[in-house]
């Protein structure tokens, strides 16, 4: 069945960093203009009260930054996320690499604020 397992919930965005920017195409259904492909880490917190974890997920039409709350979809067995709320418009230039700050965000605990830059 289609969606078992996934449940809504509320996330805090630790990190997120670009994956890829495109162009889109001009069609009846689309302007057109810039798109970017984003990928986060996440601070998973379920309703319920069970434990929070960490988890990465991409995603081309939200924009939030470190610090915001977003609404999302999660399963909690495999620790999987997807955020399913609004759109607003991004400032990023260029894709950037994983590196070791951003696997170190990954692997800290939930809660843990990310390094300085």
């Amino acid at each position: 069945m289609f969606g078992f397992g996934w449940q809504d919930g509320t996330a805090t965005v630790v990190a997120r960093r670009l994956v890829k920017e495109w162009r889109a195409q001009h069609t009846a259904t689309s302007p057109g203009g810039k798109r970017r492909k984003f990928e986060y880490i996440l601070d998973v917190r379920p309703p319920d009260g069970s434990q929070r974890f960490r988890a990465t997920c991409t995603n081309s039409w939200k924009d939030a930054v470190q610090g915001d709350e977003v609404n999302v979809r999660f399963h909690p067995k495999r620790q999987k996320v997807k955020i399913v709320e609004g759109r607003s418009r991004s400032q990023a230039k260029k894709p950037q690499p994983v590196d070791d700050r951003w696997r170190d965000m990954l692997d800290d605990e939930p809660g843990t604020p990310p390094p300085a830059r």
